[in-house]
């Protein structure tokens, strides 16, 4: 996936991509870059339960 082609609406969104995006690239260790890979992975399993739990359709859930 190409990460030009998410579009970001909120207009606080963006900069924050901007500011994580910059903390990426400043990752010299592999481990640490993998971590964050792991952390973030983990976190968007987590928003997937949480939103479950609020009964908020999930299109990756109607796709099965």
């Amino acid at each position: 996936m190409e990460q030009y082609s998410i579009l970001l609406i909120n207009l606080y969104k963006p900069s924050e991509y901007e500011r994580i995006a910059r903390d990426i690239d400043s990752i010299i260790n592999i481990d640490e870059l993998k971590n964050f890979a792991k952390s973030f992975a983990k976190l968007y399993l987590k928003q997937q339960e949480v939103l479950l739990e609020l009964k908020w359709p999930n299109p990756a859930q109607d796709k099965n």
